[in-house]
């Protein structure tokens, strides 16, 4: 009687465990108290990687968009200079060369000269040639030469011969179809400036006057146009 009560009990025991046990395997897991806050830290992170991939798009499509607007912006520059080297070399073919041995011929063709080009260029405004689309770009190229303790020697370059900083310069009025006068120093343009620049076709050359930079006719020593305050502070005393 004894025993079979025992076998019992065990087998009830053991139909209990086994019930137990399935009903573990049966029921699901719950979530974790972490399992949760590592989910929301995984959508994060996929949100965050989505927003930088796309700024890096739209960044890389800016900066295409930037790179065409310059081109496009060189392109006209290129275009008004190539006009005005024209315009120049039909006027000076109307006047004829001058007498090489004959320095007053030579400064009365230079200032016949000017006066045709400026007869034909009397609407001309600053900003004709260095249009909107352009001055950031020469302002960029500038800063990248002139700017910096690494600079020092290409700004000490260009306060040399510039009227703005020569002691006892002849004074320089920066104006479209201005001459330039005969007795002012031409400052100097660095190589290395030059290189940057995108390039001219003679006559027209880079100078700067204080810090404007200026399109310089160097035959009929005319301003042709120019880009005020285009250059960063150059150091050294300034000339009223």
């Amino acid at each position: 009687m004894t025993t079979t009560m025992t076998t019992r009990s065990v087998s009830v025991s053991r139909a209990g465990v086994v019930f137990t046990l399935l009903a573990l395997v049966a029921v699901p897991l719950r979530a974790g108290p972490e399992s949760k806050p590592r989910e929301e830290k995984d959508h994060l992170a996929e949100k965050v990687a989505k927003k930088v991939e796309h700024a890096r798009r739209k960044a890389e499509k800016a900066e295409a968009e930037l790179a065409e607007k310059d081109r496009e912006a060189l392109k006209d520059f290129q275009k008004e200079v190539r006009e005005y080297a024209h315009l120049h070399a039909k006027q000076l073919a109307k006047l004829g060369p001058p007498d090489p041995g004959d320095a007053q011929a030579g400064i009365a063709l230079q200032k016949a000269l000017a006066a045709a080009i400026r007869a034909k260029r009397d609407d001309a405004r600053q900003g004709d040639i260095f249009r909107r689309g352009v001055e950031p770009i020469f302002r960029r190229l500038l800063a990248a030469e002139l700017k910096g303790p690494v600079a020092l020697p290409a700004r000490e370059a260009v306060r040399e011969g510039n009227p703005k900083h020569e002691t006892g310069s002849v004074q320089v009025l920066v104006r479209v179809n201005a001459e330039y006068p005969l007795g002012a120093p031409l400052s100097t343009v660095p190589p290395s400036l030059l290189l940057t620049l995108p390039p001219l076709p003679a006559p027209l050359e880079y100078r700067f006057v204080g810090r404007d930079l200026i399109l310089f006719d160097s035959v009929a020593g005319l301003i042709v146009d120019f880009l005020a305050a285009a250059a960063p502070n150059l150091g050294g005393p300034v000339n009223p």
